[in-house]
């Protein structure tokens, strides 16, 4: 009996001990706090993305009695409040005289014989009326929102233009700086 009772002794002090020494490890005891503070921070980047869709006229008549006029979208998506400037080179045929302030572009046919050129002109609020170019003060100026916005490009082909039949074309470069 006196094994017995020796047994159940140990077997409780060890389960005693386990759980002493268990609370101490998961519980600490402390005596006092401190606080401090963690800066955070960052910065953010003014960010853009542009795209241009395509001008595309209606077939001219150099006979017509009327310039040929056309539109295309220029969309872009900048960091809300920044400050842009869309503008459009030269294209790939400019004209003798032709700056980047006052650009005299023209659309090329290459397909038969000598090459030939149409004029065409390009403006930001209508056709006929602010030359668009490539410079800040001929750019477009944007202000930011955060959403994507749309603006027009406006085109005409002035009448009266000696050119023979076939296809005209030309790329112009549309340049967002920010």
């Amino acid at each position: 009996m006196e094994t017995k009772f020796k047994q159940s002794k140990l077997k409780g002090a060890l389960v005693s001990a386990v759980l002493v020494g268990t609370a101490s490890l998961t519980l600490p005891a402390y005596a006092a706090t401190a606080t401090g503070t963690m800066a955070v921070s960052t910065s953010v980047l003014m960010s853009c993305t542009i795209s241009a869709g395509a001008m595309t006229f209606a077939s001219y008549d150099p006979t017509a009695a009327a310039d040929n006029d056309a539109t295309a979208t220029i969309t872009s998506t900048c960091t809300t409040g920044g400050a842009a400037v869309i503008t459009m080179g030269q294209g790939n045929r400019a004209q003798t005289g032709s700056t980047d302030a006052i650009p005299l572009r023209a659309m090329f046919n290459g397909d038969e014989g000598a090459p030939e050129d149409l004029d065409y002109h390009l403006y930001s609020d209508s056709a006929g009326g602010t030359v668009w170019g490539n410079t800040e003060g001929t750019g477009k100026a944007i202000t930011a929102d955060g959403t994507a916005q749309n603006f027009t490009a406006y085109g005409r082909i002035p009448k009266n233009q000696t050119v023979g039949a076939g296809s005209f074309s030309d790329s112009v470069a549309v340049t967002l700086t920010y």
